[in-house]
């Protein structure tokens, strides 16, 4: 069994999960995937180590490999990349050994891409971690990916509730509250028919693999990371409620382009996510995967996601939506895995969202916006 795990996505989330597997005993190989030439200049001119403070303390981790995650674009055939820091151990060739463990926390949307040029490197023995407070990043994958499903490698879906804070440093960041990793296995799906006049006959098979149970049994020794392994419908139950929280904060803070804390205190952004939770409410009841959950309607009444919002507004306080820093730098946003999920969803039960549909539509038009602002966009007629 290969122990090494590679991470993939350097922001806040993959860091400190980086940084706490390195700090085991007896800790496995950790390998961090960076996929441009200056990131990798970035890790030797910062001392090729991931730094987390916490309150007055800075606790350094060193020891990782790094290892390329695509070709290095090249302005001309004739240009190289002959390596970094002082062992100039690092090439830009990106190598092909299989990837046997593998935790992504990219942003959703650059996921797919992400994926597509390691995709050589994985296989039906991968296990793929997919940290993801959204829902319908897998099937996506599946469908852009892994189209084979006999080839397809394991998933384990994860979320994780620490404040983690990103700095100027680009591998150093601050751990502001400790928080929770809950993790369960995603079913893999395999069809079958014995005729050709017989039912196709669809098996989900829940059972993990070697590599998954190393991988999240890694997790589970790491005590900064508070790792709970959930069962499928315990882990949805908890998955809903983020993607619900998710699908009115983000969206809200970019349309009255404020502070978490603010959306509490302003009578339309209020009413308007009432509106939005009824909605919301309403499809999740909906979910036919649901239906054998104790207390559904309660689990998801609008009061009570209601209440789940409050709660984590009051938590992150003047904090910025990762949403709202997204479409003020310019760049794509997640919402296609919350309110683009919730309209997908509702369009398959047949239920009507126009608040939800309006949210979204106002949300990448607010991206789109910002984006041709920032690149000081110039329409030409012909």
């Amino acid at each position: 069994l290969n122990r090494t795990i590679h991470v993939l996505g350097l922001g806040a989330a993959g860091k400190y999960i980086a940084h706490s597997l390195a700090a085991l005993p007896f800790a496995p190989p950790i390998t961090l995937l960076m996929h441009r030439p200056l990131m990798m200049q970035q890790w030797h001119d910062e001392g090729a180590a991931i730094h987390v403070i916490k309150g007055e303390d800075i606790k350094t981790q060193t020891n990782f490999h790094i290892e390329s995650s695509a070709d290095f674009v090249r302005q001309d055939s004739q240009q190289r990349f002959p390596g970094f820091g002082p062992r100039l151990e690092h090439t830009a060739e990106p190598p092909s050994y299989p990837i046997d463990a593998l935790i992504v926390t990219t942003e959703a949307y650059r996921t797919v891409s992400a994926l597509t040029a390691i995709k050589h490197r994985l296989g039906r023995s991968s296990t793929i971690f997919l940290l993801n407070n959204g829902l319908g990043l897998a099937e996506r994958i599946n469908e852009r990916v892994f189209p084979d499903p006999y080839n397809r490698p394991t998933y384990i879906l994860g979320n994780m509730s620490h404040d983690l804070v990103s700095t100027e440093r680009h591998f150093t960041l601050i751990e502001k509250s400790p928080g929770r990793l809950e993790c369960s296995k995603f079913p893999q799906v395999s069809t079958s028919r014995r005729g050709r006049h017989a039912p196709t006959l669809t098996r989900k098979d829940f059972s993990w693999t070697p590599h998954a149970s190393h991988l999240v049994g890694t997790l589970a020794r790491t005590p900064e990371l508070r790792t709970l392994t959930l069962g499928h419908k315990s882990f949805y139950e908890s998955q809903f409620q983020n993607l619900a929280a998710g699908a009115v904060i983000g969206p809200l803070s970019v349309v009255f382009d404020c502070t978490n804390d603010l959306i509490l205190y302003n009578y339309n952004a209020s009413r308007t996510m009432k509106l939005l939770l009824h909605e919301i409410s309403w499809v999740i009841r909906s979910l036919p995967e649901l239906q054998s959950l104790p207390d559904l309607d309660a689990t998801f009444s609008v009061r009570r996601l209601e209440a789940i919002i409050v709660s984590k507004i009051s938590k992150t306080g003047k904090n910025i939506s990762t949403m709202l820093q997204n479409v003020r730098a310019g760049n794509r946003t997640n919402i296609d895995y919350y309110n683009g999920y919730i309209e997908r969803r509702a369009r398959e039960l047949g239920i009507d969202t126009p608040r939800n549909e309006m949210m979204l539509h106002l949300v990448r038009g607010k991206c789109a916006a910002k984006s041709r602002e920032l690149n000081n966009y110039i329409p030409f007629e012909d």
